[in-house]
């Protein structure tokens, strides 16, 4: 019976948020600025290993598409300061169409994005399945390697957008929707893993544990590779889009979500969560007052239970002992 499980799941909700508001978790989320937000929506952060590199989307307006606006991947750098420089476009990505959503890998090498379908187009020299698909990059000596549609075996006629690699880029977490379906359509996160042949396996959902027959959204897998942050309407929470965290346990099986508390969540719609390699920090998108205009990213201090694994992060480079000029490497730990 539909409205039993409504009336059911509402009530769930409901204990969840009385109890939460009583015991609050420590939340103060501080506006990254004027180099990084603007007037127009700031949106879906994702960030390199080493803190150093934001990208992100914002909507820009574009006279020449029917909507009058288009997303565009821009990044941002810090400065020795440790404050973020002016964002700039994503130079080799951008086009007249709409890219965003995206996920870059932890060493910054590899881009996963979003690209949608405008009248059977997806860009200069794309194309896709149907709805929204995922497209690669990789970085080159001049920039970018022509974006390519991932393929069967992760893209559909559906709806496949907000990616997630893991740090070694070998595998990829997004969600999927049903095409045309109203806004509160069933949303599911998948997972798809590349293969030895450089391939991509069939992406498969991730269980019910997770998964619900509701919304599941903005999805993060950590660069420890077992902890899981994500946004849903299905688990108990305190109404609307909540962000939750699970973590693989020895097994390699997900344990229960747990929901990251108030204020951090609301009776509001709240996603896009971010966390930083060490654990410390988190970004995420919000349209509260006191911010440039509509969305803008935000920073805080995420709360020790709710951060990941112990991350460690190094960089460095390779060169010939002689001539002393760098070369190209591989390492691994």
């Amino acid at each position: 019976n539909p409205r039993y499980s409504l009336t059911t799941r509402t009530l769930e909700d409901c204990d969840f948020a009385i109890w939460a508001v009583e015991n609050p978790v420590p939340y103060s989320p501080k506006n990254l600025g004027k180099n990084v937000n603007t007037a127009a929506p700031e949106y879906l952060p994702t960030l390199t290993a080493d803190d150093q590199l934001m990208l992100f989307t914002r909507r820009v307006i574009d006279a020449n598409v029917p909507d009058g606006m288009q997303d565009d991947l821009f990044y941002s750098l810090k400065d020795n300061s440790g404050d973020w420089m002016p964002a700039k476009s994503l130079y080799g990505i951008n086009s007249s169409y709409s890219e965003g959503a995206a996920s870059i890998s932890a060493d910054g090498s590899t881009l996963v994005f979003t690209a949608c379908d405008l009248f059977g187009k997806y860009g200069p020299g794309r194309w896709g399945k149907g709805s929204c698909d995922l497209f690669i990059a990789n970085r080159t000596a001049n920039g970018w390697s022509e974006p390519q549609n991932m393929g069967d075996s992760i893209n559909s006629g559906n709806w496949e957008s907000q990616p997630s690699l893991s740090a070694d880029a070998r595998t990829v977490y997004f969600i999927r929707a049903a095409k045309g379906q109203k806004k509160d359509r069933n949303q599911d996160i998948y997972v798809s893993t590349r293969l030895k042949n450089g391939a991509w396996s069939k992406a498969k959902k991730l269980p019910s544990i997770i998964n619900t027959p509701f919304r599941e959204e903005t999805v993060q897998i950590h660069p420890d590779g077992v902890t899981l942050y994500f946004s849903s309407n299905g688990h108990p929470g305190m109404g609307g889009l909540d962000i939750f965290m699970t973590r693989k346990n020895e097994n390699g099986d997900w344990l229960t979500p747990v929901n990251l508390g108030y204020p951090i969540n609301t009776g509001n719609d709240e996603n896009s969560l971010m966390v930083s390699t060490e654990g410390e920090l988190a970004y995420f998108s919000s349209n509260m007052q006191g911010g440039f205009g509509s969305f803008d990213m935000y920073s805080f201090e995420l709360y020790p239970e709710a951060r990941p694994l112990p991350v460690t992060y190094f960089n460095g480079m390779v060169y010939d002992s002689l001539s002393r000029k760098p070369i190209g490497a591989q390492f691994e730990l």
